[in-house]
């Protein structure tokens, strides 16, 4: 083909991306829509033209905003979206947090098609493409491998990959969907190490050049220094597939590493060391495990994208191991309950969905009331705007003592503060009028990236909430919660002082205390090690994501390290079943973590205790 051909009658081929003897890539212009795209076909015939077709049908099942675009086919072409600042393959040189920003983007990207039950095969540097504001896209399905009934996408069994970038599984010919996370490994150590991994290449010879015996058989070598990524890494790129992490919590851990938590995107955010005083009540509100079903099952393959969080929190990123560690102690401020605000009342039966109003943000776009997302502090408006992209709008209820600012907005009876925006986020804090240890937080947040503004939205949710709290006292939940779920039991009754003893040294009589009673935290006065239990809905939990499966007194439970972070342990315990608005099935957790400097075993094994000793109470009033 020449420049300036129009195939179709519709795209002119304006540049030549690629020409081998395979394959014909051009940069082209959609004429009737004046829009840059993409065309892409294969030359050769038989077996090799079927890959054209495997990423056909891999990438016409996605709609993903960290996938690109298929528009459509015209004859043997392929019309794909047009991303134009290029691939990441000539940017090997990014620092860990970067790379880690992208990580978390494209480890969205697969955790959708995993869930489909596709392994993309060839993550690399060069199948990442670069929007040019800030996100990033995964490229490239000719090598995508169907799992499950174990149907290629490819011809007939075969399978193509990239060896510097492969997990041994992919060159024995028995592809897995933690061969993605292998790749995705490599792929981050190349991007801030300038090359991939090692896999034991003689003197002189590349990186780049391994062959595929030694990426089936060699040890995987990381020599360069890439900072906070090194543990992870290391467990991405472990030999056996069932030892890595599921790309779940690989999202995660990446997110917090680039200053994006609390959350990641097909996943729940991950806590991390409580800063003392308005700030951590404020990061605890914020840090709620975020159990929603994936927006694949909202959006035909969608998963949330991480989203940003205030400035105070990447400030603690940046604090020392112990500085952190010490920042996290409950105050005495937290120890006792006060009694319940007027207006809100009782905080089992409050309703917190009594404060937003999905029809007020109509003129914003669709809108879905989700009444069960997260704990039962909160109530979220799911909206969907004409611009594209998914809009979390939550109403969430935090004890804290309101926030010291003089810059007051005064709405109604109550008083406003508006936090600065984030690129992906938008906070406001309502205060209510003589009340010292309760506050409502209004949370604007990209779910999925898109165009809208996000401050006008959450301007207008506050303004709705902000009326219903002037009005008071607040409505009451309809119907109200069953008598057997978990709001209606206190999180601190759950663990005795005796049981508590398992942690050296900690202060039983001194708890925090969160909204509602349904979190509660200790510390330890000779020691930095830290326990939470709180109550969490959502998704069921997994063996593949979500930790070591146990028994503890005939309730399901799951032990999880370095799930909150890297120095923490969960287990997580499954209380209750039952069926959520959409008609699916959705369980009650109880969450215990033990946190601090302590040997990783040692901290599973008291989290265990905790959780074991909280079983005990769970069928009691």
């Amino acid at each position: 083909m020449r420049q300036g051909t129009t195939v179709g009658g519709r795209y002119q081929l304006v540049k030549c991306l690629v020409s081998s003897t395979t394959t014909e890539v051009w940069l082209a212009l959609e004429l009737p829509l004046n829009r840059k795209v993409v065309l892409k076909r294969l030359l050769a015939d038989g077996a090799e033209s079927s890959r054209l077709l495997a990423e056909a049908r891999a990438l016409a099942s996605f709609n993903h905003p960290h996938v690109v675009t298929l528009y459509g086919t015209e004859g043997d072409w392929l019309v794909m979206e047009h991303v134009a600042h290029g691939s990441l393959a000539d940017r090997l040189d990014m620092s860990p947090r970067q790379a880690a920003h992208v990580g978390t983007q494209i480890a969205g990207a697969l955790a959708a098609l995993h869930a489909k039950g596709i392994v993309h095969l060839d993550v690399k540097p060069a199948n990442i493409v670069d929007t040019g504001d800030g996100d990033v896209k995964l490229a490239d399905f000719g090598a995508a491998y169907r799992v499950g009934d174990r149907d290629t996408l490819t011809v007939n069994g075969a399978i193509s990959y990239t060896v510097a970038y492969a997990a041994p599984e992919i060159v024995l010919g028995q592809p897995d969907p933690k061969s993605d996370v292998f790749s995705l490994g490599a792929t981050l150590y190349a991007l801030v190490a300038g090359r991939p991994p090692g896999r034991g290449a003689a003197d002189g010879e590349s990186d780049a050049d391994v062959t595929a015996w030694e990426a089936a058989w060699a040890e995987v070598e990381l020599t360069a220094d890439v900072g906070p990524l090194d543990g992870l890494l290391r467990e991405m790129l472990r030999r056996d597939p069932r030892e890595r992490p599921g790309i779940g919590q690989v999202q995660a851990r990446l997110a917090e590493i680039a200053g994006l938590s609390p959350a990641g995107e097909a996943v729940p955010p991950r806590a991390e060391a409580i800063p003392a005083g308005a700030a951590g009540a404020r990061w605890r509100a914020l840090a709620f495990l975020r159990r929603r079903w994936p927006l694949a099952l909202v959006m035909a393959g969608a998963a949330s994208a991480a989203v940003a969080v205030p400035i105070v929190l990447s400030t603690l990123r940046d604090q020392p191991v112990d500085e952190r560690l010490s920042a996290s102690t409950p105050g005495s401020s937290q120890a006792s309950a006060s009694p319940a605000s007027p207006v809100i009342g009782d905080p089992r039966t409050a309703d917190p969905c009594a404060l937003l109003s999905p029809t007020a943000l109509g003129r914003f776009g669709r809108t879905e009331l989700d009444i069960d997302y997260g704990n039962f502090e909160r109530c979220d408006v799911i909206l969907f705007p004409p611009g594209g992209g998914v809009v979390d709008v939550q109403a969430a209820f935090a004890r804290e003592e309101p926030p010291e600012l003089a810059k007051l907005k005064t709405v109604g009876k109550v008083s406003v503060v508006e936090h600065p925006a984030e690129s992906r986020s938008c906070d406001r804090t309502i205060v209510l009028p003589g009340v010292a240890d309760t506050v409502v937080y209004v949370d604007t947040e990209w779910e999925e990236p898109g165009k809208a503004d996000l401050c006008e939205i959450g301007d207008a949710a506050t303004a709705v909430a902000a009326k219903v709290l002037s009005q008071g006292p607040l409505a009451r939940r309809s119907p109200p919660l069953p008598a057997n779920s978990l709001a209606h039991k206190d999180a601190c009754t759950l663990l005795s002082a005796k049981a508590l003893e398992v942690v050296p040294g900690i202060d039983a009589t001194d708890p925090g205390i969160e909204f509602g009673h349904w979190e509660c935290s200790w510390r330890s006065t000779t020691s930095k090690t830290y326990v939470r239990l709180r109550f969490d809905r959502g998704q069921r939990p997994n063996a593949e994501d979500d930790g070591t499966v146990t028994m503890l007194n005939g309730y399901r439970a799951f032990v999880q390290p370095k799930e909150d972070n890297e120095w923490s342990c969960l287990v997580q315990v499954v209380y209750r079943a039952y069926t959520d608005q959409d008609g699916r099935t959705a369980v009650e957790t109880v969450r215990v973590v033990v946190e601090g400097s302590r040997p990783m075993r040692q901290k599973c094994q008291m989290a265990t205790g905790l959780a074991r000793s909280a079983t005990t109470r769970l069928r009691g009033p």
